[in-house]
């Protein structure tokens, strides 16, 4: 028996310890809307112009939209954080934004949004629409400092990369083939 512990710890190497893909990956691409208007936001890929087709972006590392006012930005990370912005001069946005996204090419279905820091007072309310779009309402939501921001997290489950899987066959395979042969007494 302990022989074939150690041939399960000579597999070791080829088994993953926790590869897993990223919630959304560089390249996602996101369609969003502002209160039921696709006008409502602009997209990072058409330079924040108002023009037809904006509400429509990838994932790249930088701010993904802002709002046709410009008062509210919002910027997208790999691991599923969400910065909002507050664009303007003053302590908080009044009034209330309904924001939707659509994520096509997550690693995962989205199972939630969890409020993060940096929100001073107002709300924040998100529900999910489908395994792949959210609507997230900010209601006079205050930050405390001009030009501050507050930050949430989509939640999505993401899967083992097809990789993983397959390394760990191939590490039971390699500890059941070693036992076979006579490793262990």
């Amino acid at each position: 028996m302990k022989y074939l512990f150690a041939a399960c710890l000579a597999a070791a190497p080829l088994w993953p310890i926790a590869a897993v893909a990223q919630a959304l990956p560089n390249g996602t691409l996101i369609t969003g809307t502002l209160n039921g208007q696709a006008s409502g936001l602009l997209g990072a890929d058409k330079g924040f112009a108002a023009v037809s087709g904006s509400n429509i972006t990838h994932l790249a590392g930088d701010l993904e939209f802002l709002s046709s006012d410009y008062a509210l930005g919002i910027d997208f990370f790999g691991d599923g954080q969400v910065v909002f912005y507050n664009n303007t001069d003053a302590l908080g946005l009044p009034g209330s934004y309904i924001l939707t996204f659509d994520f096509s090419g997550l690693n995962g279905p989205l199972t939630g949004f969890t409020l993060g820091a940096g929100l001073a007072g107002g709300s924040v309310t998100a529900s999910l629409l489908n395994e792949h779009s959210i609507s997230i309402t900010l209601s006079n939501v205050a930050v405390g400092e001009v030009y501050g921001t507050f930050s949430g997290q989509l939640n999505v489950s993401t899967v083992p990369e097809p990789g993983s899987a397959l390394l760990l066959m191939a590490g039971l395979g390699l500890a059941c083939a070693l036992r076979r042969r006579g490793v262990a007494p």
